[in-house]
């Protein structure tokens, strides 16, 4: 082929189609080149030709390619035959052709405007990079008597992401008064604050996604947010709380880390516009790193399976961090990998506005349409280091802001061939070239332009060094909705113990339905409470392994709702990262999922969804996250160490999570009331002894119940010599023990948790104050549990009243065993504890 045919190829919409099609599909390049010219051939390059070009291209496609047919019946997978197979096949290649010519037509539909706001939205992206970076060099701020250079990450050579947004439903047009309570689709806000309340579409930036975060809202706010962050000052959303990028009442969410987060919250966001009808979408970005996390794989995959509306974006920068793709991944190209999902994927150049925005236009189209996700893959380069501190590694030296790309010394531990290549595909430089050729701009207004974006990121530079600091309480802010700042109290401290009025009495024994065989069991209350808030509230839905279909979950415990709420009961894969993830971003878009993990233990896979994700949202930028995981656990069962453990305490030291454990049916129906109604993330812990427990049964009528507070534990045993505290199936055991106790004249209070966390300290330190003796049982093991933690409570601050020390019982510090006579000897049993109570009381 003679240079001239390549660079035919290469520029003309027929030669470009040959291209695409002989990569994606070679045994249909011929049919396919034969089809083009049949359909008509076009020449133009206008949206119409393209359009009328497309309208006539997949009969003629179809009927050459289904020459080829398998002509004899047979399956090359069981249960599939050939021809189905080869049905399928056809199918794909004509959508993704039809993809093809419609990328081109919304290319050639771009106007003037849309791409001279484009070229400034790129330059604005590298005048705010270069000067993250110049913050962190230049020594401008100062934190008392040191310099403060901020961290941030750079997005140099990765500008041209700007385009994924200028089709979006995006900027001010879509941000709604917080009073307008009709069109609140995000979560609620604290109350005093302000802001919009946004409804359009959502993008989940990552660390080198600047520029798209700018397209949410190309302005001076924004610029200030994103220097403002990184420098950690005073002001909306962060308030000096993160250094990442994001804001929410824009649509841009903020990015977290691990990098995978945000993917999960995105498709969450996504399950909530599919629920609400809202045709919105969600588009999440990450890098070809981070495509390696499991959660990013979980996110499509859900996704695809339910064909909500969002796009996934891989920009391949050749490098995470310093390893290179080779060591990433052995795939062709990151989009191939969405095959494997059953949804288009496309691989186009990262620096080409055009391509970019075409790309994206055509899959946000797709989006709104009901047809699912698209994977897009950016092909680009870093043109810089991970981070302002890793330039100096990756290019050999510590280069200062600049419009061009710094030569690259042999120090550096970029590939030279890759950073040659790409040197020459400046995404701001190529772009302002095309648009000057094409008459789009004069090349002295493409100059005005940078000088105005530069002029502007100075002046809110110049703003971000005179701000004020945060105030320095606020970071005892924010942790849970409507609550006190926190702060650290020296309980020691004789101007703190005089002025605490001590009340010696014990709380009322909490009145409750008296338990009765004929009555509901503790299963059937959650369930009623699940019914009770699927019934009251249209954004409840249920989310989680095995819980709809005809199932009804791994209990049977959701059977009796199918019938009626089906369509809100929902299947999801078997991720509980997923099942975690898609909860969060739901309930940010104002939703009230309640999602499920099959037992307790399972929840280990989903762990950064919740202590990462789901607990510091509050506290990092004010989003609400009102949701509700139900957790099946406990022990006394014989399941052995993955259906019984305790995992209650990997989360009690979680900021920003609530945790209820139900002891009784009606607690267990009221407590999920309030559960799903509160603003904050709720881990909502269901003993799974206790479901069908016949001794556990109490008569719980029609009516919804009042719910009951979160953070109020339940005194329900009265006594005077000894404070038996424990949650879950122990309090029942307790309860046992006390009556044990009794015949002899040792009256023991029992004191329910019912909410670990924030736990009752109030009634606890009452009980303690009043019986003098204190026992803590729980079955979770005893070393860093939550018994050990409340019995230092204890002792540091009734320690005047105490006449012995706080024990704590709990169950050997192994995993749980199987064998029904090993589990016996690792729980603390009722005769246990008695003897320890006795020994207690002769103290």
């Amino acid at each position: 082929m003679s240079q001239g045919t390549v660079h035919l190829a290469a520029t003309t919409l027929a030669g470009r189609f040959s291209l695409f099609v002989t990569e994606r599909f070679p045994f249909a390049s011929a049919a396919a080149r034969d089809a083009f010219d049949a359909a008509g051939g076009a020449i133009d390059r206008d949206e119409a030709s393209i359009e009328a070009l497309r309208s006539r291209i997949g009969p003629e496609l179809r009927a050459r390619i289904c020459r080829i047919a398998p002509a004899e019946p047979g399956e090359t997978t069981p249960g599939i035959p050939a021809q189905e197979r080869f049905a399928h096949a056809v199918d794909e290649l004509v959508e993704a052709c039809d993809g093809f010519l419609r990328r081109a037509s919304l290319r050639a539909s771009l106007t003037p405007e849309e791409r001279r706001e484009i070229l400034r939205g790129m330059m604005l992206t590298r005048a705010t990079d270069n000067r993250l970076k110049a913050f962190f060099a230049g020594g401008e701020v100062r934190y008392g008597d040191t310099t403060f250079q901020g961290k941030g990450f750079r997005s140099l050579g990765q500008e041209a992401i700007y385009a994924a947004g200028i089709r979006l439903r995006r900027g001010s047009a879509f941000a709604k008064a917080t009073a307008d309570k009709a069109v609140q689709t995000h979560g609620p806000k604290d109350p005093g604050t302000h802001g919009p309340v946004w409804n359009g579409d959502v993008v989940a930036p990552l660390i080198r996604d600047l520029g798209v975060a700018l397209a949410m809202k190309p302005d001076a706010e924004t610029v200030r947010m994103v220097l403002s962050a990184q420098m950690g000052k005073a002001g909306p959303p962060m308030n000096g709380k993160d250094l990442h990028v994001g804001d929410f009442d824009y649509g841009i969410l903020p990015a977290s880390a691990p990098l995978a987060i945000s993917t999960l919250t995105a498709a969450g966001m996504a399950m909530a516009f599919a629920r609400e009808g809202s045709q919105r979408v969600a588009l999440s970005f990450i890098g070809e790193g981070g495509s390696s996390l499991g959660e990013w794989h979980e996110a499509i995959n859900l996704c695809a399976a339910r064909r909500l509306p969002a796009v996934f974006c891989v920009q391949n920068n050749q490098t995470a961090l310093s390893t290179p793709v080779s060591e990433q991944s052995r795939v062709r190209a990151f989009a191939d990998k969405a095959s494997g999902y059953g949804i288009p994927g496309i691989t186009i150049d990262g620096t080409d506005a055009d391509e970019v925005a075409a790309a994206f236009a055509w899959a946000v189209e797709r989006a709104r349409a009901g047809f699912g996700p698209t994977l897009i893959e950016l092909v680009c380069m870093r043109m810089c280091g991970h981070a302002h501190h890793d330039d100096m590694l990756y290019l050999g030296k510590d280069p200062q802001p600049s419009w061009t790309y710094a030569p690259l010394s042999e120090q550096g531990y970029a590939n030279p061939a890759l950073y040659a290549y790409w040197s020459a595909r400046d995404p701001i430089a190529v772009y302002a070239d095309r648009l000057v050729s094409e008459g789009v701009i004069e090349r002295s207004s493409a100059d005005a332009i940078k000088g105005d974006v530069i002029a502007m990121v100075e002046a809110e530079a110049r703003g971000v060094i005179e701000a004020p600091w945060p105030d320095a309480a606020e970071a005892g802010t924010g942790v849970f909705a409507g609550e006190a700042p926190r702060v650290r109290i020296d309980v020691l401290d004789p101007a703190v113990r005089g002025g605490i009025d001590y009340d010696p009495s014990l709380p009322p024994v909490e009145e409750a339905p008296p338990f009765d065989r004929k009555g509901s069991t503790l299963l059937e209350g959650v369930m009623l409470g699940v019914g009770d808030a699927l019934r009251n509230d249209p954004r409840v839905f249920v989310y989680g392994e095995d819980v709809g279909g005809a199932y009804g979950n791994a209990f049977l415990l959701l059977r009796p709702l199918l019938a009626e709420f089906g369509n809100r009961i929902l299947n999801s894969p078997l991720a509980e990262g997923g099942v975690l993830g898609v909860c969060v971003g739901a309930a940010l878009a104002g939703q009230r999922p309640i999602g499920e993990m099959q037992f307790n233990d399972f929840v280990a896979t989903g762990f950064n969804q919740l202590v990462n994700n789901a607990a510091k949202i509050r506290y990092r930028w004010g989003g609400s996250v009102p949701m509700v995981v139900r957790m099946p656990w406990g022990g006394l069962r014989h399941a052995g160490p993955y259906h019984s453990q305790n995992t209650e305490p990997w989360f009690y030291r979680t900021p920003g999570l609530k945790i209820v454990v139900p002891s009784t049916p009606a607690d267990a129906r009221a407590l999920m009331a309030s559960a799903v109604a509160d603003p904050d993330p709720v881990l909502y812990y269901e003993h799974i002894a206790l479901y069908r427990d016949p001794r556990v049964k109490q008569m719980l009528g029609d009516a919804v119940p009042t719910p009951v507070p979160i953070g109020k534990a339940a005194l329900r045993r009265a006594g005077n010599h000894l404070a038996l505290v424990s949650y879950g199936a122990y309090v029942h055991v307790a309860m046992r023990v006390a009556e044990r106790l009794a015949p002899d004249g040792f009256e023991a209070a029992v004191l329910d948790l019912r909410t670990i966390a924030p736990i009752d300290r109030e009634s606890v330190l009452r009980v303690a104050r009043h019986c003098s003796r204190v026992m803590i049982v729980h079955e979770d093991s005893r070393t860093g549990g939550i018994g050990e933690s409340l019995a230092a409570v204890i002792q540091e601050e009734a320690f005047d009243s105490l006449d012995a020390p706080v024990r704590v019982i709990g169950a050997l510090d192994t995993p749980v065993p199987y064998s029904p006579p090993l589990e016996h000897f690792f729980l603390p049993g009722e005769e246990e504890i008695e003897r320890a109570a006795r020994a207690l009381l002769a103290y």
